[in-house]
Parts: C-alpha cells; structure tokens; sequence
C-alpha cells in the first residue's frame, strides 16, 4: 500500500461527507477499512486527515460525525475574507493555512503546512536546542499541545515521506517571527504563487 492511500480515503469522504448534514455519523474506522481493503492504521489515518480539515468531530464515547460546514461569502456587500471566515469558525490557524493551499497550491503543501503543530513536537523531543528559540507564548502552548513527542510519535512522524519538509517549514515559520528580519513583498510572493499554479497545470 502506498504511503498516500489515506489521503485517497479522506478524499474519497471528504466528497461523500460533503453531502450528508452536520452531526451525521461517521463509519467506523472498522468498517472504513473494510470498505477500501486497508489496515486500521490507514482507515484510523485517514478519519484523522479528516479531522484536521474540520470535516468531522471525534466524540470520546460516542463517534465521529459531520462537521458543521464552513460558508465562504462572496457578494458586493462583502468583500471575501478568508482570514474572517476562519476566525468565525474558530479554526487553529494550521488548520486554516492547510485548507488555503489545499485549495490554491496541492495536497502535499496541505500536508506540510497542517503538521505545524506536530513538527514542533518532534523538533522539542529530537533537537535539545530547539526549545530555546520558542517564544514564551509558545513553550505555554506546547504543554496544551501534548508537549514533546514520545518515541512512538517521533518514529511515525519522521517515517513520512514529507516529515523533513515539515520541519523545515517549522523552522523558517519561526525565523520569519524575527520583526527586524528581512522580508519578501507581496509581489516576490504573488509571483510564487503563480508559478505554483502554473505547475499543477503541467
């Protein structure tokens, strides 16, 4: 099986969950597994995928269900603003920045980008001076965030195919929080993007 076949199954229901309303359940990884011919572990995958795009909510106890669906308003009277839409929601901005590039760049950028959380894990459990350089806002919020990864975590994250440029991207979010250095302009930026796009195209 493939290192991607979970993201395939999230595809797969992310597009069938699109049509169901909010709160209605979720098969069980069990079944999911059965259904696509996967291991749990890809079936347990892929309701995660889900979860960190907000299509579903896991309830301890009672299951994983539809999300409640988040509208972005397009109309003369109100100009689009993705950043409000995801304050209104109450994403984490990973989350957010994930579902951004899903949509304009691809899902391996996606990926990278929704790890921002679990790449600083790994870099506090494997990197000794790595915790040094967090800002006390973020030391306070590695403890709500589960703190250090213990082994088994560091092994499952650093066996993905794209673990490394996650941790990259870690590290260059947190020297751009340096307000005195230096700064890319909006059209170095616009000009990446494009050529972003023109690569999907390909």
């Amino acid at each position: 099986m493939s290192a991607t076949r979970y993201l395939e199954i999230a595809e797969r229901l992310s597009a069938e969950l699109a049509e169901c309303a909010r709160g209605t359940r979720v098969a069980s990884e069990a079944e999911i597994a059965r259904r696509f011919g996967v291991g749990r572990a890809a079936a347990r995958a892929a309701v995660q995928e889900l979860e960190r795009r907000f299509v579903v909510r896991r309830t301890q106890g009672s299951g994983t269900f539809v999300n409640r669906r988040i509208d972005y308003v397009i109309s003369r009277s109100a100009p689009p603003s993705w950043s409000a839409t995801i304050a209104a929601a109450g994403l984490p901005h990973e989350v957010a920045g994930a579902e951004f590039a899903r949509r304009r760049v691809g899902e391996r950028a996606a990926w990278v980008i929704a790890r921002h959380v679990p790449a600083k894990r790994y870099l506090v459990a494997t990197d000794p001076a790595y915790h040094a350089l967090l800002s006390p806002v973020s030391v306070a919020s590695l403890k709500v965030q589960g703190g250090p990864m213990d082994e088994r975590e560091v092994a499952e994250f650093a066996a993905h195919p794209l673990a490394a440029d996650a941790v990259a991207l870690r590290r260059w979010d947190d020297a751009a929080k340096d307000p005195d250095g230096p700064r890319l302009t909006m059209p170095t930026l616009l000009a990446a993007h494009a050529r972003c796009v023109a690569a999907r195209r390909v």
